[in-house]
């Protein structure tokens, strides 16, 4: 036997030997993982270093976890090698390219240009000159594209992105968010697009006419986010309005002018709206946060939420659709508690179509404000009578003694029941309302008696204050009783929009 088939018999053998132990290692308990599981692991990795060690557990392992090519799908360009690799295993799956100003052009991401076509995220942040360097690699199309975020991390100087980027389509985009970017807007094809999240653009350069424009070409829009990015006065005719049937929340914190957008968008039943009003007790109260549009009130039939939250010196007012003056906020004067929220307040909701309420939300200073010994002439009582349809009742940082007085048919003069379809109470509840936990109880077992019984009340505490005895007495009263302890007092010194951003936006 020669040297050649000596060589050839050599490597018969270390093939059957590769089987043969690549089959020993199928019994070994780490090799008993059903793929599809064994595909999960890689998602608790915190790292890329992460990854690469789980590659190197077995060879069972490894080949699994290599061939999975959206594993190898992030890249940051940090490093040329890891970067080499990742583009290597992926494949033709949409690659996540993540990158600060550091690694800008770095020879790193030049490796990604010829893979650009294949982008599926990428999100980009850095100065205004950097990012304009960068911006001139992204004029190919991407037509796997599904979110774009750019960020100019220099507010006071934003940066003017052209639209040629991505030869002026994005077509296959579903999420969008610009920070400091100044754009007009007018890529050619956003048919895809369910949200859009808008920050820091001068009001000189941004105009409504762009924003109606753009809401156009976005028919699919669930989510619209306007944060100090808000044109100062319109430039659309007054009739002109872009419906948004799939829109889910429009949230806005610009101001002063609300109403400008709102006078020109029709929004479907079930919208949640959520308006940031950031003003200090010094200064003068906005007139108008309403769509002054008589064409657009129809706007006003469908709110079914309604979110009042009222801060220390904060104060507002509001116009009906009929010229009349609301007044809500802290505001000291005769017949009004030091400190305390307006007792007009929640009577000023009258100016909502309030019936089509499912959700209210009531926030707002504790007050030495006492309820009126006439329970039908408070202003919770007045509003509640028109609230056919509330489902939902939410009370923060609230005196709740007066609003248990009004749900309880027994303590009105008429006897009747308000908010007859209320099923869930959430009620937050400090150490000095243990006396209101007892006109709770009092309110839950009138209700159940009259055959309204509420299906859920929610108790949220602090650890000084366990309402332990009441909770049990609660639950012969309510279907389900839950009880929470939550050490965090919601801050109303935030904008009412960083507490929403809380439940529904983090990415920012």
């Amino acid at each position: 036997m020669g040297r050649t088939e000596v060589d050839f018999l050599e490597q018969d053998v270390l093939e059957v030997l590769s089987l043969v132990r690549s089959t020993k290692n199928t019994f070994a308990p780490i090799n008993r993982i059903p793929p599809d599981v064994l595909v999960l692991i890689p998602q608790h990795c915190d790292t890329y270093d992460d990854l690469i060690t789980l590659t190197q557990v077995c060879r069972g392992w490894r080949e699994n976890f290599i061939s999975h090519s959206a594993l190898w799908t992030g890249l940051n360009c940090t490093h040329v090698e890891w970067t080499r690799i990742s583009l290597e295993r992926s494949k033709t799956s949409p690659l996540d390219i993540s990158l600060k100003e550091g690694d800008f052009l770095n020879d790193a991401f030049l490796l990604t240009v010829s893979h650009l076509h294949n982008l599926g995220a990428l999100t980009i942040s850095g100065s205004s000159n950097s990012l304009l360097r960068l911006t001139k690699h992204l004029d190919s199309p991407s037509p796997l594209l599904k979110k774009l975020k750019i960020v100019c991390t220099r507010t006071k100087d934003p940066v003017i992105i052209k639209d040629t980027m991505f030869n002026g389509s994005l077509s296959s985009l579903h999420e969008l968010r610009l920070s400091g970017v100044i754009t007009n807007l007018a890529w050619k094809n956003m048919a895809n697009l369910r949200t859009f999240d808008l920050q820091q653009v001068p009001s000189n350069k941004l105009s409504v006419t762009q924003l109606l424009n753009f809401f156009e070409r976005a028919p699919l829009l669930r989510k619209i986010i306007l944060r100090q990015a808000f044109p100062n006065s319109s430039d659309s005719p007054l009739g002109r309005v872009v419906s948004l049937p799939n829109l889910k929340y429009l949230i806005l914190a610009a101001q002063p002018a609300h109403t400008i957008l709102l006078n020109h968008l029709l929004m479907p039943v079930g919208t949640s709206v959520y308006q940031g009003f950031d003003f200090s007790g010094a200064r003068p109260p906005f007139p108008s946060h309403i769509p002054q549009n008589p064409q657009n009130l129809k706007n006003l039939l469908n709110i079914t939420s309604v979110n009042l939250i009222v801060g220390l010196g904060v104060s507002f007012r509001l116009k009906g659709p009929n010229g009349e003056l609301y007044m809500l906020g802290n505001w000291v004067g005769d017949g009004l508690a030091p400190n305390g929220i307006d007792k007009r307040a929640l009577l000023s909701l009258k100016l909502f179509p309030i019936s089509t309420a499912e959700h209210l939300t009531i926030a707002c200073w504790r007050s030495g404000t006492s309820p009126s010994p006439e329970v039908n002439k408070s202003p919770v009582y007045l509003t509640f009578l028109s609230m056919k349809n509330l489902r939902v009742l939410t009370l923060t940082n609230c005196r709740n003694h007066l609003f248990f007085l009004v749900l309880n048919p027994n303590k009105n003069q008429q006897k009747i029941i308000l908010c007859p379809k209320l099923e869930e109470l959430v009620v937050y509840i400090k150490s000095e309302d243990l006396f209101y936990v007892n006109e709770l109880l009092e309110m839950a077992e009138e209700r159940a008696s009259r055959g309204v019984k509420l299906e859920t009340v929610t108790i949220v505490s602090s650890k000084e204050f366990v309402p332990a005895k009441e909770v049990l007495k609660l639950r012969n009263y309510a279907s389900s009783v839950e009880y929470r302890l939550d050490d965090i007092v919601p801050n109303w010194d935030e904008s009412p929009l960083d507490v929403e951003d809380a439940v529904y936006d983090s990415d920012w």
